[in-house]
This record gives structure tokens, C-alpha cells and sequence, in this order.
């Protein structure tokens, strides 16, 4: 069974043994990583393919699932242009959003 949503995972390091604990964590479900990093979202995701490489030592199984739960790298860098995209319209509707989503989550309604 695939979980309802999305799993995120928001991190500061760049210690990618912390990035396949994360994936391990939530039983190879996809996750998007939101990554605080002026690095490319290319030069991010060419990183994480290699050391996923290198650590699965050749055992292609592993190093799939590993590749194939990451649906998504977020940088610093795209979270700043799309921030740049957002009307004051839109910025309320997600705040909202997010309102509700806590509050369901926390059960608080």
C-alpha cells in the first residue's frame, strides 16, 4: 500500500547515509528531499546517484530501490524562484492549507 500524500524530509546535511536511513525509515515509499543547499538540484541529485552506487556495493536490487524511492530533490534554489511566482492571493491559500492539514493531523477539529 502506498501512504496518502507525499512524504517530505527537510535537512540541512549533507551527509547522504542520513538521506538512505530517511528512505530505509519509511520502507522505500517515495520521499521528496528539501535540501538546504545552494547547489544545483542536478549537481544534488548526480551526488546522491553516486554514493547510492557506490554504497549499494553492486547489488543492483538495492541500488533501485534506493533510486526509485526519491521522487523528487527540492534546493534552496527552486524554493527562491517559486517563491518569487507566489501573489499575495496564492501565499494566503497555502497558509490555509496548511492551517487545515495541522489541524487534522494534530486532531484538533
Amino acid at each position: 500500500m502506498r501512504p496518502v500524500g507525499r512524504f517530505f524530509q527537510v535537512t540541512e546535511v549533507n551527509d547522504y547515509d542520513k538521506y538512505l536511513l530517511d528512505i530505509d525509515k519509511i520502507m522505500h515509499f517515495p520521499i521528496s528531499f528539501v535540501i538546504k543547499t545552494n547547489l544545483s538540484k542536478e549537481q544534488v541529485i548526480n551526488d546522491l546517484e553516486q554514493y547510492i552506487s557506490k554504497r549499494s556495493s553492486g547489488m543492483a536490487v538495492l541500488e533501485k530501490r534506493y533510486r526509485n524511492a526519491i521522487e523528487e530533490i527540492i534546493t534552496i534554489n527552486e524554493l527562491k524562484s517559486w517563491i518569487e511566482e507566489l501573489d499575495e492571493d496564492y501565499i494566503d491559500k497555502i497558509i490555509r492549507d496548511i492551517d487545515i492539514y495541522y489541524r487534522l493531523e494534530m486532531n484538533m477539529e
